[in-house]
């Protein structure tokens, strides 16, 4: 079963010294050789277009930050988006959604053609075969106190929030399926 799609939440247990404390991840893909997916809440200092000012391109005014999307990949920008935009690298990253993360996006980004909600990130949460799995059933050497939370996402959690009050919504929505799953 994939969980393309799928949010990870770090359970409100995981230590604050943890690097995934407060993390909200959205899986964009589930296979075989392993699971990748982008931290969506972790926005560093740097503007958007600050980053494409350096590489030499100039974007419409925005507010957006560049985030911290893990620990792999970390000179590779990526993008996730609604899939009304495409570039040359897009792929499938769920209902509605692609990851893109090539210089072709970064050139239509600053000639004004941009999807309708996008987050821009460095980086990326990668995890081996089974390594997710062992991790969600609290399996050594991870423990089930501090296991992820899981929750079906959507674009108000993934481009409306930011930050630990983005990592709280998820909280909350991951409570209210679990409940739903029940009733």
């Amino acid at each position: 079963m994939s969980r393309q799609g799928k949010l990870l939440i770090a359970h409100p247990n995981l230590p604050n010294q943890s690097p995934f404390s407060k993390t909200l991840v959205y899986i964009f893909d589930d296979f075989n050789g392993g699971t990748q997916g982008i931290i969506v809440n972790k926005p560093t200092q740097y503007r958007v277009n600050d980053f494409l000012a350096s590489q030499g391109y100039e974007m419409p005014q925005t507010r957006e930050r560049m985030r911290f999307g893990g620990p792999v990949s970390t000179k590779t920008v990526f993008m996730l988006h609604t899939d009304d935009f495409e570039s040359s690298s897009s792929t499938p990253a769920g209902k509605g959604l692609m990851i893109s993360c090539d210089d072709f996006m970064i050139e239509k980004m600053s000639m004004g053609y941009q999807p309708s909600l996008w987050r821009m990130m460095v980086g990326i949460a990668a995890w081996q075969p089974g390594q997710l799995d062992m991790e969600l059933g609290g399996k050594p050497p991870f423990r089930p106190e501090n296991s992820w939370l899981t929750a079906d996402a959507n674009e108000s959690i993934l481009f409306e929030q930011d930050g630990e009050k983005q990592w709280e919504k998820a909280l909350e929505l991951s409570s209210r399926q679990l409940i739903n799953s029940y009733i």
